[in-house]
């Protein structure tokens, strides 16, 4: 009845705590390993650079006005005059490449066109190439069954 031998039921519950054991040891180090892991990135993941400091007023009258003293003194609505030179050079960058857009659209069309071109002439090519072969094939086909005509097989 039992697949072990007769005396093998007294020894079922002989292998319960060694499992047991060797699961909590696999626990345990699976646990340290990942510990360990999420502290190693810890540790390597903080910023060791020195925290950026704010610029040294070196004016007296820096409470009157602010941009004065960064060195701004000529703002345009509250927006320093460094500030609206870049904007204007953005604005010049983006019309500029408006126009490379453009262009490079034309030149893709043209490039398109051309394309076309060069393949219905490649097609016109072949197809007169192909009506030559078969006119020459049928010219062939035309001479055999004239000599065969020619010259009846003899049926002996």
């Amino acid at each position: 009845m039992y697949p072990y031998g007769p005396g093998a039921h007294h020894w079922h519950w002989h292998h319960g705590p060694r499992r047991l054991v060797w699961f909590a040891l696999g626990a345990f180090a699976a646990t340290w390993w990942i510990k360990h892991k999420e502290e190693r990135r810890a540790w390597t993941s903080h910023c060791i650079r020195a925290p950026v400091q704010p610029p040294v007023l070196t004016s007296s009258n820096a409470d009157a006005d602010p941009w004065s003293a960064r060195g701004v003194t000529n703002a345009i609505n509250g927006i320093p005059q460094e500030v609206s030179q870049h904007m204007n050079d953005w604005s010049d960058e983006r019309q500029r490449m408006a126009e490379i857009s453009a262009s490079a659209g034309d030149k893709l069309a043209e490039l398109s066109e051309a394309t076309l071109d060069t393949v219905l002439t490649t097609v016109e090519v072949l197809k007169a190439k192909l009506a030559e072969h078969r006119a020459e094939r049928d010219k062939q086909l035309e001479e055999e069954r004239q000599r065969k005509n020619q010259n009846p097989p003899r049926l002996v």
